[in-house]
């Protein structure tokens, strides 16, 4: 194997084998506290990804296994997979909706802001995308 198919295979591995999107690395603690009993029971992705592409039924894809996650072995509904979706939490740490959000508002972003200064977010655990949802919530206060 050459240097360019060992590279070629490494850049596979960090893509979703379902829509070969880009995977953004997660923690394993975010993955296992969001599997639902059964998902726990199916195995914990070892180094996993996560994939945010709406049409795309996996959330999160594993680097070393073949270990793919859907949302319905999650305990929450996933922002990145239902963006349109009024319904859906955006900040999984302080319960705001797209809808909540959508509505007016206009203070989430400074309510998240002010507290993650105080460290009362959860986002690395709550998130399934194992990040702040500030950047999401801005969006769609500009939109």
């Amino acid at each position: 194997m050459s240097c360019c198919d060992t590279e070629k295979t490494i850049a596979a591995q960090r893509s979703c084998a379902r829509c070969e999107s880009k995977g953004v690395q997660v923690a394993v603690t975010t993955v296992k506290a969001l599997l639902t009993g059964d998902g726990l029971r199916r195995g914990v992705p070892q180094a996993p990804r996560f994939c945010a592409t709406p049409s795309c039924p996996t959330v999160y894809f594993d680097d070393v296994s073949d270990r793919r996650v859907t949302e319905n072995e999650l305990t929450v509904r996933v922002y990145a997979k239902h963006p349109g979706d009024v319904d859906v939490l955006v900040c999984y740490c302080f319960g705001y909706t797209s809808g909540s959000i959508r509505e007016g508002q206009s203070q989430t972003s400074e309510d998240v802001r002010a507290q993650v200064e105080t460290g009362h977010c959860a986002c690395e655990v709550k998130n399934p995308r194992g990040a702040c949802c500030l950047g999401d919530i801005m969006k769609l206060e500009r939109a």
